[in-house]
């Protein structure tokens, strides 16, 4: 297994998005082989990052959609 095709397949199994013999060997894979369960470990961990990110937007971030948004709209219904 090439190291992209490995992530991709960790990532769809971290989502349940795998049929079974998949997540079977998937599985295995990451229980046999150290390299690989270390990436899992790193792809569980950058995702809860991404999940608390997009949860928690920060104030100026939030500002800022909001400026955008009303400098487009505006522009469309000109």
């Amino acid at each position: 297994m090439n190291k992209t095709s490995t992530t991709e397949k960790l990532i769809l199994y971290l989502y349940n998005e795998t049929g079974l013999t998949e997540s079977v060997l998937t599985q295995n894979k990451i229980d046999t082989d150290p390299e690989v369960e270390t990436e899992f470990d790193n792809i569980k961990r950058a995702f809860r990052y991404v999940d608390k990110a997009l949860m928690n937007p920060s104030p100026k971030c939030l500002s800022n959609i909001l400026e955008y948004s009303a400098r487009t709209s505006l522009k469309v219904n000109a």
